[in-house]
This record gives structure tokens, C-alpha cells and sequence, in this order.
């Protein structure tokens, strides 16, 4: 049965899954984040619940990585005087603005 409260349950000895390589932390999540890693664990999907959470962090850091990557690629084809253009008609419009607005 899946746990409601993941902080509520220690596991009772250290999980031998678990590499010297990796850091214990200490989160909270949302209760339904908690049951849909759990059911994962439990289907088979996953090893552990920090196996979901690891899996979901590596996604979120590749994900950043394209985006990232992708903006620098849209900036090495930029016109730089247009967007110094921009940047000025920016920089005039925040001049106009009272000086608590700046």
C-alpha cells in the first residue's frame, strides 16, 4: 500500500540500491506526486521512488540543455544592430518611466 507520507516512513536499514556516489536529501512533495512515484514502484516501472525522482530531475536537466542550446543558437543568428536597435528603443521607454517603476 502506497505510503501517504513519504517523510513518515524511514526505511528501516540503508538501501543497498542506493550508490556511495549519490547525496541523501530530504524534500517534500506534493501527496499525489508521492502515490504516482509509489505506484510506479510498485508496477514495476521503477526501481525506487528515488529512481523516479532521479529520472524526472535527469529529464528536467537534458530538457534545460536543448533549450539552452537552442537560444544560443537563435542568438548566433541574430542581427546585432537590430537588436541593438531594440535594446535602445527598451532602454528609452524605461527612461520614460517614473523613477519607483525603474
Amino acid at each position: 500500500m502506497p505510503c501517504p507520507n513519504l517523510l513518515s516512513s524511514r526505511p528501516s536499514k540503508y538501501d543497498p540500491g542506493m550508490s556511495e556516489r549519490k547525496t541523501r536529501v530530504t524534500v517534500t512533495i506534493d501527496p499525489r506526486l508521492a502515490a504516482y512515484a509509489e505506484q510506479l514502484v510498485e508496477s514495476g516501472k521503477a526501481e525506487s521512488v528515488s529512481a523516479v525522482i532521479n529520472g524526472a530531475l535527469s529529464e528536467r536537466v537534458e530538457r534545460d540543455r536543448r533549450i539552452r542550446r537552442r537560444w544560443k543558437e537563435l542568438a548566433a543568428q541574430a542581427d546585432p544592430a537590430k537588436v541593438e536597435r531594440m535594446l535602445a528603443h527598451v532602454e528609452a521607454q524605461r527612461a520614460q518611466l517614473p523613477p519607483t517603476h525603474r
